[in-house]
This record gives structure tokens, sequence and C-alpha cells, in this order.
């Protein structure tokens, strides 16, 4: 069922006094004649008008205005924490802040005002019902039974039944909830809502036969209502027959020219059925009547995101922020689309431009820190995600975000204070966890943690006899770091080539390495990219080169992994998955068995023809990047030699402070179970030589 706005239930505030409400009124005589009390009055009934026509944000600022009076008259209320009796009027800005809350979808803030209504009595009905609004958008399905129930206990309030209705309906109890929306259509027979629920409640049931009666008697009462066309379109796109629908869409269409909104819809509902051609068959028709319509542009992002086709949807997100600079749902879409679609340095220059707009999301600081964070700019993601808590102090991600990024710049104690009100809002954020355990063993002698690192890292641990003899030594107090390094090197299999401990100076000139990984020159009808290593963020640089190429299906890509002997493999997986369409491109195996996938999503950009460059030197991470093209693609030659012929990968433990890097072998990783262990990468078309030039010669011989 489409999950309907939350229902706008609250008290109006007015100045008289009811003759239900005699004695209260009396009570309150003295305020009543003050100025405080008409300015809370006044402020409280624009808010409550504001609130009704969908202006929430300025809706917001005059409900708290009256919050500011009703403070000022009773001071009590301040800190209120049990039930006070007053005047039903001094929680009317309470209740009604917190149904504003509610309309923006910020049900925590929502609940939190709503709660202090209720704690001034006698209550209303309705505010049980605004309650049960907020915990059922906080997923607090039970919770918000009860308070509808509450609010059926002191009075008939029929927005009661319809929200016990779709509670039920998402807790799958059908039955039930079609009860609640008889009972609720009986009060009320003109709410499209209702009707909508019942007959999505009825499709659940498996009456179709019924619920296509009553779409068909909505029509047949209603016959110039727009949406009763629109639910009959999704009783119809239950039934999954294209004839149908087509012409079903079609009268749609043709009685009401205006609704572009139907586009919407028959967009959403080829979508469902698979159906892509018609899909953008619908969204080009729609265009073509208005261009100009954002949500237009909005539901065909939509369609591309379900498909995990995420940069396509981030073209069409943007038409529609280009249309509408000040939508902020385009905005945040786009945002979450350059997210998933791993478009780090776009999403940041769009949400820091999108950041100075008065929107009023969380998300949009979110992505940005996010990217910030995945780039390891760790000192931006920090800012980015106090702007975040600003807008939404209950967000425990942003602040396990700021602790891991404190932990990243080794300021141990903000990582510390961050982290544990992380755990305050959420105890079992995966995130604070890791960095709780973290900054535990950082306290830990160097040589345990080093020794706790390889007994749970080194692939090859069940075949070193008297391992934990060896390892024992590593527990003693004050070892240098050459005495770890002499440790470890009698506790690795003598087989192992791969498993290192740098340390010293070498260690000061391997991590002030130049950060020159990813070179991308523009040879015409060949784009060539040289890749040195694979650090951690080579995909990033290699994607925003990738991305500048027009026409990319019109020309050749050339890939030179010549020398470059590896590194970070998720660098490598990553790059796979922006050539690659949807696949697994490659498997982890460790120790244990255990399989760890990595995905191509169905988003990548094509080459006419790709050729890749290897050599001898050619290993681990740039052999997993060759081999996962030219195994899922047809078009990709390999020229060189034999590559190294490393199908293992590491893991890192890295003491900065100490200046000590431990490089573990850790796991086999294979391409469509192929791994090269052992063996090579042996190229399609033989060079002897070195030089580039070579190379390049049966390239651009069109070999």
């Amino acid at each position: 069922m489409k999950k309907r706005s939350v229902i706008r239930i609250c008290c109006l505030m007015v100045g008289i006094c009811m003759l239900g409400m005699l004695s209260a009124c009396t009570q309150w005589t003295a305020y009543r004649g003050s100025e405080d009390w008409g300015k809370m009055v006044r402020n409280n009934a624009t808010g409550y008008s504001l609130v009704d026509k969908g202006e929430y944000e300025e809706a917001i600022k005059y409900l708290e205005k009256a919050i500011e009076y009703a403070y000022k008259m009773e001071p009590a209320l301040v800190d209120l924490e049990s039930e006070m009796k007053l005047d039903q009027y001094m929680g009317a800005p309470f209740n009604n802040l917190g149904w504003a809350y509610n309309e923006l979808e910020d049900y925590e803030r929502g609940l939190e005002y709503i709660e202090k209504s209720l704690l001034i009595v006698p209550n209303q009905d309705w505010e049980y019902v605004n309650k049960g609004n907020a915990l059922y958008g906080l997923y607090e399905y039970e919770a918000a039974l009860e308070s509808y129930d509450q609010a059926l206990a002191i009075g008939n309030e029929k927005y009661a039944y319809y929200g016990k209705g779709r509670t039920l309906f998402d807790l799958e109890r059908y039955e039930e909830a079609l009860e609640q929306f008889d009972i609720y259509l009986g009060m009320d027979e003109s709410d499209m809502d209702g009707f909508e629920a019942k007959i999505y409640t009825l499709l659940e049931l498996d009456r179709y036969e019924d619920a296509s009666r009553l779409a068909d008697d909505l029509i047949r009462q209603k016959p110039d209502n727009y949406e009763t066309y629109r639910i009959k379109a999704a009783v119809l796109e239950d039934t999954g027959d294209i004839d149908l629908i087509k012409h079903h869409y079609r009268g749609m269409t043709e009685k009401f020219p205006d609704h572009t909104e139907v586009y919407v819809q028959m967009m959403e509902t080829y979508n469902a059925l698979g159906d892509f051609e018609r899909v953008k068959n619908s969204y080009d028709a729609a265009v073509q009547k208005d261009k100009s319509n954002a949500d237009i542009h909005i539901a065909m992002g939509d369609v591309h995101m379900e498909r995990s086709m995420y940069v396509q949807a981030a073209k069409y997100y943007d038409q529609a922020v280009q249309l509408q600079p000040q939508h902020e749902e385009g905005s945040i879409s786009k945002l979450r689309a350059l997210y998933n679609g791993r478009r780090n340095y776009q999403c940041i220059a769009f949400g820091e431009e999108a950041g100075k707009q008065e929107f009023s999301s969380s998300l949009i600081p979110w992505f940005t820190g996010q990217c910030h964070f995945d780039l390891d700019h760790y000192t931006e993601a920090i800012q980015a995600m106090e702007r975040v808590i600003e807008l939404d102090p209950q967000d425990d991600e942003a602040y396990a975000t700021m602790a891991y990024s404190y932990l990243m710049l080794e300021e141990y104690d903000r990582a510390e204070e961050y982290c544990e009100k992380s755990l305050e809002l959420y105890s079992g954020n995966p995130m604070a966890l890791h960095i709780q355990d973290a900054l535990r063993d950082s306290r830990k002698p160097l040589g345990e943690r080093i020794k706790h690192f390889f007994k749970d890292n080194y692939l090859y641990i069940g075949s070193i006899p008297d391992l934990d003899t060896i390892l024992s030594k590593l527990d003693q107090e004050e070892l240098t770091t050459a005495e770890i390094a002499e440790v470890l090197d009698r506790a690795m299999h003598q087989r192992d080539v791969f498993t290192s401990v740098i340390y010293g100076e070498e260690y000061d000139q391997f991590t002030e390495r130049p950060d020159q990984d990813v070179l991308y020159e523009d040879q015409g009808t060949i784009a060539y990219f040289r890749i040195y290593e694979f650090n951690h963020n080579t995909d990033d640089r290699f994607v925003e080169y990738l991305d500048l190429i027009a026409n990319s299906e019109t020309k050749t890509l050339v890939i030179d992994l010549r020398g470059n002997t590896g590194g970070n493999m998720d660098s490598a997986n990553y790059i796979l998955d922006a050539l690659l369409p949807e696949c697994v491109t490659s498997m982890l195996i460790e120790r244990d068995g255990y399989a760890d996938n990595y995905y191509s999503d169905a988003d990548y950009i094509a080459f006419k023809k790709i050729y890749v460059l290897v050599d001898g030197n050619t290993a681990s991470a740039s052999e997993l990047l060759t081999l996962g093209l030219s195994t899922y693609l047809p078009n990709v030659t390999i020229i060189g030699q034999d590559t190294y012929g490393k199908g293992v990968g590491q893991r890192v433990f890295e003491d900065k402070a100490n200046k000590i890097m431990v490089i573990a072998v850790n796991h086999y990783w294979n391409v469509r179970q192929n791994n090269i262990m052992y063996s090579h990468i042996r190229p399609d078309i033989y060079v002897k030589s070195s030089k580039l030039e070579d190379y390049m010669k049966p390239i651009k011989a069109g070999r």
C-alpha cells in the first residue's frame, strides 16, 4: 500500500471557551486576559494554518514562538516530565509542532513534542492519533496501535481507524486492516485515500474481483475525478495484463490531458512489470508534452536507481534540479545516485553547491560527508557531519563517521567522545562498536596488537609449526620494530613471499610515495590510462577521468598495467564495476573457506575495444583487473608478456606513531572460479619489448 502522508490532526487554537471546557477556561482566566496569552493564540493559529497548507518550515517558526509564550506563562512546562493539569489549549502548540515535524517525516522530533502535549492534561483523542502517526512513521507499529486505541477510548476520532488500518496493513494483518478501513469509510465516504487503502488491502487478500468492482464503482460515482482512474490503474497493475493496462492509460491521457502525473504512474507501472521499453516510451511522451516538469525526470531517475544504474539515474535527477534548483527531493536523489555510483568527487561538488540552499534535510551534508570520508578527506568529512548533527542531533551514523575520522587522524580523545555519543543513540551501531574495539586495542602494547592481527588474519596460520611459541615473544614489553619484524619473519610460511613488515626508514619511504597512481591521456580515438599502483582512491581518480570521455562506445580504451605490482583490491574491483555490466567481479576466499563477493551493478561505461598492457611485474590487483575484463567482455585484448601470477591478497596493520606496517597474506581471489596463483595470465598478443610504442603498434593497427 502506498504510504499516505501522516494525517493532519491537531488542536486549532481559538480565543474563546467552549461549553464543554468551562471549568478549564475559568481556571485560566488570568492567562486568557494577558498579552502573552493572545500572542500564543495568534502564533499557534497561524502555525496551524500554515501546516494545513503544507508550509511546514514556516509553520514551525510560529509554533515555536507560541511555545515560547507558553513557557513564559507557565515556566514549569520547560522541563515537564510528569502530568500537569492545565487548560488544554496550553498543549495545543506542542501538539501542532509535533504534527508539523510528522509532516516533514522527522518523527522522532514530532513524537517529542506530542509527548509533552500529552503531559498537559486533560487530553483529546486527536493528540493520541498524532502520537500514533509519529510511532507509525518510526515503524513502532505495536505502540502505534496502542496509541490509536487510546484515542478511540477517549472519543470516536475517525482518523484513529485509518491509522489502525494502515498499521495493521504493514503488519500483514489484512483482515483486521480491512475492518478498520470499512469503519473509517463508513464515517467518511468522500476520502479517496481510504478507498485506495481498502483496495490495496483487498488485493493483498487475493480478492481481485472485489478490488476491481470497488475501483469501477468509484469511477462511476466520480467520472471526472482523476484519482479514481489512478486507483483503477493500480488494480490493473496487479493483473500484469499489459493490454488492459495500456488501454486504461490511453484513456487516462485522453481524459486528463493536463495531468502529466499519469505518465509518472505509467513509468512506475511498466517498470514494476519489467517492461523498460514502455517505461522509456512513457518518459519520452511526457517530456514531449511538458519537459519542464521536474517530477517526470525524477521518476525516470527512480526507475534507473531500481535497476542499479546509478550514473544514468544521476543524469535524470540533474535535469530535475536544473529545472527546479530548490527541489530538495531532486537534490537528495542526485546525491544518493552519485554516492551509490561511487562518483565521490562529483557527489562532493554537487553536495557543497546544494548545501548553499536553504534545505532542511540532513541527507545533503550526510552524503557529502560520506564521500569525503570514502576519499580519506577526514577533516572535511567531520565538517560535513557537524552540519548533519545540527539538522538531526539523533543521527548516530553521523557521530560514528566523525569518530572514525578522528580515529584515522589519531585524535583518540575526540574519537572516543563521538563514539560514545553514537552508542548513546544506538548501542548497536556497527561502526561505533568497531571504533570502540580499535580504541581499546590502541591502549595495548604494540607487540600484543600485532600478534592478534597476525593470528586473526594470516592465511597460512594452520601450517606453521610451533606458531604460538614463536608469536609468544611478541608479548615481551618494550620490543623494537626491528625485533617485531624478526619474530614475524620466523612465523611466515616458507613459500610466502608476499607477507612483509615495513618499518623505520623503509616505512618513511613507503608511506611518502608520490600520489601519481593514475595518468590519463586523450589521444583522440584512444583513451590511454596508465595505472602505476592501486591505492585506496585509485578507482575514484580513474572514474573521474573516465566520466570525461565523450562517446566512449566509439573509442578504444587502453589500460597500461606494466610494472604495476598491485595494491588495494577494492580499487581494482571498483574499476571493474565502472567497466562491466552486472556480474560478480571477483570472490575473496579466506582461510576458513568464507567467501566474500564483489559485485558490479548494471551501470557501466562501454568502449568499442579495450586493450590491457601487461608484463612480468603485473601482479595481484592488476591481474584481477586484467582477468575480470577479459573474462566478462568479448572486446578485450591483452598485450605484452606473461604476468607475475599472484592470486592472493593481503590485509594491513599500521601504527603511524611507531612507524611500522605489517602486510599479511589474508585470502585467495578468484574471477569466475579462476585463480592464477603460481600460474600466469597469458597475453593474446606477445610483445618482447618493454617500450610503450611497441605495445601500441598492434592497437594502432587495429588488431
